[in-house]
């Protein structure tokens, strides 16, 4: 048991490891931010300045 826990730290320690975990967090973060505010219609808010 000690040999599978150790083996599961190690790996999560390798640079490229880390790389891959925080790009897709990251990556989550920009869709998750797409999502609520990337997919607005552009005429749904009125223009201030209609009626100038």
């Amino acid at each position: 048991m000690g040999t599978v826990i150790h083996k599961i730290k190690t790996f999560f320690q390798l640079p490229y490891v880390w790389w891959t975990i925080r790009m897709s967090y990251y990556l989550l973060i920009l869709l998750g931010l797409l999502m609520i505010y990337g997919f607005k219609m552009t005429n749904s808010s009125a223009f201030i300045y209609n009626e100038f």
